[in-house]
């Protein structure tokens, strides 16, 4: 009886093991599954604009400042020390629209919440739809994804728990640049580059962080839709 048991046991973490095992894109399964995806045009337009994360709590600015480079067409602004070249970077995201909504000092306390993302993404007149995960079934998150990779001018960011995915860390900011049908999963493009490489997860385990508690906010984790309002060509 007790051998039987140990095997339940055994069979049972393995599955919690499999449910949140993650498949890095800096493996051989990883990157062929990315150019095999269905949707993966995205990752070639959002990854040259992803920089590391400046600090532990800059994920959300990071994460902004990257798809707001993607986007076709947006304005960005110069910089200083960029100048004459007009560029996002995680200081210059910081303006006084985005300042009124909070401090770069209480960003580094405290980082972002989901809503505080929307709300400053939304400054730089970019139209914005908010997500929460305690609002999505698999299937609207799937229809989410892949209607987002679908369009150019569309982009999203996630906001998860990485506990949930056996990742060290709690709340996190980065994009999602890619969905593959056949595995059913997402490619998240991890802005903390000193902790993670991009990194497949199942868009079951996806919802799952995302519809965790921000003790910040107490309401869930979710997403960032984010599209461009400039004309197409």
């Amino acid at each position: 009886m007790r051998r039987l048991l140990i095997i339940l046991l055994g069979l049972s973490f393995a599955a919690l093991a499999q449910a949140t095992e993650l498949l890095y894109l800096n493996s051989a399964g990883g990157s062929q599954r990315l150019l095999h995806a269905d949707y993966n045009s995205q990752y070639f337009a959002v990854q040259p604009f992803v920089d590391t994360q400046e600090n532990l709590a800059f994920c959300g600015p990071a994460s902004m400042a990257a798809v707001l480079n993607s986007l076709p067409r947006e304005t960005r602004p110069i910089s200083p020390q960029l100048k004459p070249f007009p560029y996002f970077t995680q200081d210059t995201f910081f303006n006084p629209r985005t300042l009124a909504i909070k401090s770069r000092e209480a960003t580094l306390k405290s980082g972002l919440t989901l809503q505080q993302s929307g709300d400053m993404m939304r400054s730089f007149g970019v139209h914005v739809d908010v997500f929460y995960g305690d609002q999505l079934s698999e299937s609207s998150l799937r229809n989410l994804v892949t209607t987002a990779l679908s369009d150019p001018n569309t982009r999203l960011v996630i906001n998860f728990d990485r506990q949930v995915l056996d990742q060290l860390g709690r709340g996190h900011f980065s994009p999602l640049a890619a969905y593959d049908s056949s595995s059913d999963s997402v490619l998240i493009i991890d802005v903390a580059k000193f902790k993670y490489p991009p990194f497949w997860v199942s868009l079951a385990d996806l919802l799952k962080a995302m519809n965790t508690t921000d003790p910040d906010s107490a309401r869930s984790r979710g997403l960032v839709r984010v599209t461009t309002n400039q004309p197409r060509d």
